[in-house]
C-alpha cells in the first residue's frame, strides 16, 4: 500500500468541493478511477462534515493509497464513538427519486469493491474506508445495485 496524498480539512460545508478538487490533482484526469475515487470521497467527507460535525469541530482527515488494482479512501474523522454509518432499506424507484438525501453510501457501495468503518481510540473517532477498482462498474452491474 503506498500513499498517494493526505490532507486535514475543516469541517465545513466548502470541505467535499474542496476534496475533490485534491483528488483530482493527485490522481489527474487521466487517472482511470479518477471519477469514481472522486465520487466517493465527495460522498464521505459530505457524511463526515453532515453528521461528524454534531459531535466536534475538529478537522476531516482524507488519506488516498494505491493499492494495485484500486485506490482505498480513507476518511477520518472525530465523530460520535457508536455512530456506525449504515445502508438504509432499499426503497422504491419512485421514493428514491424524490429523497433529498441517504444515498451516499449506496454510491460508496456500487463504486468500491470493499468499504467498511474501523473505529479508533486515539484520536477518538473512525476512519470509513472504501476500495475503488480502477475498472469501472459496468451499466448492467450498477444498474442492478442502484435498484435493489
Amino acid at each position: 500500500m503506498s500513499l498517494i496524498g493526505e490532507i486535514e480539512l475543516p469541517c465545513e460545508h466548502e470541505s467535499p468541493g474542496t476534496a475533490r478538487t485534491v483528488v483530482n490533482e493527485w490522481l489527474g484526469k487521466n487517472h482511470p478511477a479518477s471519477f469514481n475515487v472522486r465520487l466517493v470521497v465527495s460522498e464521505l467527507v459530505t457524511n463526515s462534515v453532515r453528521y461528524a460535525s454534531l459531535y466536534t469541530s475538529k478537522g476531516i482527515g482524507l488519506r488516498l493509497y494505491d493499492v494495485g488494482e484500486a485506490v482505498r479512501v480513507e476518511v477520518q474523522d472525530s465523530g460520535a464513538k457508536h455512530a456506525y454509518p449504515k445502508l438504509d432499506a432499499p426503497q422504491s424507484d419512485i421514493e428514491n427519486s424524490v429523497r433529498e438525501g441517504g444515498r451516499g453510501l449506496f454510491i460508496v457501495e456500487k463504486y468500491s469493491v470493499l468499504w467498511g468503518v474501523t473505529f479508533i481510540q486515539n484520536p477518538l473517532g473512525c476512519i470509513v474506508w472504501a476500495e475503488v477498482p480502477l475498472q469501472e462498474p459496468t451499466p448492467e452491474e450498477f444498474d442492478s445495485t442502484v435498484r435493489a
